[in-house]
């Protein structure tokens, strides 16, 4: 240090209380982070209201539900049955009753011929053969000889045994479309 002269300088007193030793403040960068922080918690606490919401929604409900069945359990009530709904019983105001259902569903010709020919038409996918494989020909035979059997109408019994064995043959193929397709229409059939 040439040119200070030092002894100049020992008799000088600094004020140092106005000096600032805090490292520097990145400013731009703090505020930044804490804008991150203010939005997060204004996220966090809409995701928590709207969730107390959904929540004293489906409470309001399920006791509304509830009261509803209370109040018809008292009043009586209307029930009202769809779709394919088979083997179903309604005993009411009977205490002590009992009863007793004996339900045969026969075979539905009409319904199994256009599920047989809905099969018969995967025949042309050329995933079909893939699906099948060594089995391929004995699932063709087999639905060409139940769509004949339930054409002429002939023993339930032996129409749905052979639908069952479509059926064994289509889930040993699971994984599939086509035997899901196939599984799904043999779905809509009573074959027990």
């Amino acid at each position: 240090m040439s040119g200070v002269d030092l002894e100049k300088l020992k008799g000088l007193q600094f004020d140092v209380s106005k000096v600032n030793f805090e490292p520097p403040r990145y400013t731009i960068a703090q505020s930044a982070i804490d804008d991150m922080n203010k939005r997060t918690q204004q996220i966090t606490a809409d995701l928590t209201r709207a969730r107390e919401e959904r929540d004293a929604e489906e409470l309001r409900r399920h006791n509304e539900l509830v009261s509803a069945l209370k109040e018809a359990g008292e009043k009586g009530a209307t029930i009202v049955i769809g779709d394919n709904a088979t083997g179903i019983q309604i005993q009411q105001n009977s205490t002590g009753a009992s009863q007793n259902i004996t339900n045969t569903v026969g075979l539905d010709y009409v319904q199994t011929l256009k599920v047989l020919e809905e099969i018969k038409g995967y025949f042309d996918f050329p995933k079909f053969q893939e699906t099948f494989g060594e089995n391929t020909d004995n699932i063709k035979a087999v639905v060409e000889e139940t769509i004949k059997a339930t054409q002429k109408k002939e023993d339930e019994n032996l129409i749905k045994k052979s639908l069952r064995v479509i059926k064994e043959l289509a889930t040993g193929a699971a994984g599939s479309l086509i035997a899901s397709g196939i599984l799904s229409l043999l779905g809509t059939l009573n074959i027990g």
